[in-house]
């Protein structure tokens, strides 16, 4: 434990006049962890880091700094500066800074080949980002080693940019010992918070744009981001990628991935009760969102990809409670290949307003679960044009199905404006098609039980509550004026009758912490 003296923070742009008192007790984490909740904003210079000194001052790990307690770390092709040149803690090789102490380091410049590296088991450590543009040669750019505690805060208004080389992965370059794998890489057992109010571009051409691995010595590993711009672009594998915790609460977050967009191996955790939580726009990847449990509580989301948009899953375990829960949020799905929605468990969806369509006709759907898809909330409308699997919804808000089994009345053509309209011509919805779809599935508050609703005012079908059991398509058999598959109907030979997957319903989730993973990925 440790006695903090009176100092204000920053929060916001402003500062705050309820102070830290010198009878204020925390731990060292719990005061990390208090300080990951913060803004750093505001310029160096207003802190008194770089400029005029004032009565001001930032707080960090279970100190508090005033602010010539503030490191200044200037990198440039030619070397390192370091304000003051006796701070402790820190070592320089050339362009590469080594950091073995708690501290504040301001970094900016501009550097060709550097990079900084905070040694393992150091915490209370901030990285402050004041318009730092580093490139690395042949390993991370930012390396924070095991179980290490660090925040990296990039200071408000100001542009940072991280980018690695082909050779940051051992695959390009076999010889390379200095090989990391990640632009950002955050090794087993550290705790990482990534805040702040300016702009980060991460570009990652060695592997992953930012890494964060697993427990180690009972030590958990984790990963939080928000509040920041976080541009990434990583064509060549994830552009994030947790093995254990990742959390991403709040900012703006625009990425281009080669694989997964935003990867957990355990517990994926986007947005917060209570919250607006983040802006996420995933321009191209493989699979969007992916989680052993995936649990979305805020954000707007807009996602493109070639396969699932969101997915829970993870190969390396077996009999495990797969999850994918939606309580809130604004998403906007497409895959051009894939499903929408998989869950190798169950799907849950509470609240949110979602939009997910698929274009594959090839045993491909906009929502997909091996276990239940439970619907008892938000608006959900999922189309697409799969002849495929069927599903397994319990639907405790109203639903309507247009088209789908061997009902090949809807045709909805990609890119033109639709509507579902009551028996009174009321709109209660307008839309936009994604891509063609031949099946849709709605579920609203606005709809009334047994209410009769049709599409372009063609296709007809009757809101329902309850059981849903029907098959994507549309793409063979008669025609029909109503979209929603007859009560009792047989599915076709050898499709499971509860719509389920061959393996059947894993077990359900407890409540319980998930399970480490068994070793760690290699990704």
């Amino acid at each position: 434990m440790s006695t903090l003296k009176s100092r204000c923070i920053f929060e916001g742009g402003l500062v705050m006049k309820t102070c830290l008192t010198e009878s204020t007790k925390i731990s060292r984490r719990s005061f990390l962890q208090a300080l990951g909740a913060l803004t750093l904003s505001g310029s160096l210079a207003a802190c008194g880091g770089t400029g005029k000194a004032k009565s001001d001052c930032l707080a960090a790990g279970s100190l508090a700094y005033t602010p010539d307690e503030v490191v200044t770390v200037e990198f440039s092709d030619g070397g390192i500066t370091v304000s003051p040149e006796d701070a402790a803690g820190l070592a320089v090789e050339g362009t590469a800074l080594s950091v073995s102490g708690a501290g504040v380091y301001a970094l900016s410049g501009r550097c060709a080949d550097g990079s900084v590296k905070v040694e393992a088991q150091t915490e209370d450590v901030v990285l402050l980002l004041d318009g730092l543009t580093l490139t690395s040669a042949d390993t991370a750019p930012i390396l924070c080693g095991e179980s290490t505690g660090v925040i990296i805060a990039v200071v408000d208004g100001t542009e940072n940019t991280l980018t690695d080389s082909e050779a940051n992965d051992p695959d390009n370059a076999a010889d390379n010992e200095n090989a990391e794998k990640a632009v950002v890489k955050c090794k087993d057992g550290s705790q990482v918070v990534l805040c702040g109010g300016g702009a980060l571009t991460v570009n990652a051409r060695g592997k992953n744009g930012i890494k964060s691995g697993t427990a180690v010595d009972d030590r958990d590993a984790s990963l939080t981001i928000r509040e920041l711009t976080l541009n990434i672009e990583a064509l060549v594998n994830d552009a994030i990628n947790a093995e254990q915790r990742l959390k991403v609460e709040s900012g703006k977050l625009t990425i281009a991935a080669g694989e997964d967009a935003i990867h957990c191996d355990m517990e994926l955790n986007i947005g917060a009760e209570g919250t607006t939580g983040p802006a996420i726009t995933v321009s191209t990847c493989c699979e969007g969102l992916e989680g052993a449990v995936l649990n979305i509580y805020s954000g707007n989301m807009d996602i493109t990809s070639t396969d699932d948009c969101l997915n829970a899953a993870n190969s390396d375990l077996g009999d495990y409670a797969f999850e994918i829960n939606i309580s809130g949020g604004t998403i906007k799905a497409y895959s051009s290949e894939g499903d929408g929605f998989d869950s190798n468990g169950t799907l849950t969806i509470t609240g949110g307003d979602i939009s997910v369509w698929t274009a594959n006709a090839d045993d491909n759907q906009p929502l997909d679960a091996d276990g239940r898809i439970t619907i008892s909330g938000g608006t959900v409308l999922a189309a697409g044009g799969s002849a495929g699997m069927g599903f397994s919804i319990s639907a405790s808000q109203p639903y309507v199905i247009f088209g789908g089994g061997r009902d090949s009345s809807l045709s909805l053509a990609g890119g033109a404006a639709f509507s579902i309209a009551d028996e009174s011509g009321k709109s209660v919805l307008d839309s936009t098609a994604l891509c063609d779809a031949a099946f849709l599935f709605y579920s609203s508050p606005a709809l009334t039980a047994e209410g009769r609703y049709s599409v372009q005012s063609t296709v007809t079908a009757t809101a329902k509550t309850g059981e849903a059991d029907t098959q994507f398509g549309g793409n063979g058999g008669p025609g029909g004026s109503g979209g929603q598959r007859p009560d009792g109907m047989t599915p076709p030979d050898g499709a499971p009758s509860d719509g389920q997957m061959p393996q059947g319903q894993p077990p359900q989730s407890d409540g319980t912490t998930p399970p480490e993973l068994p070793a760690a990925s290699s990704n």
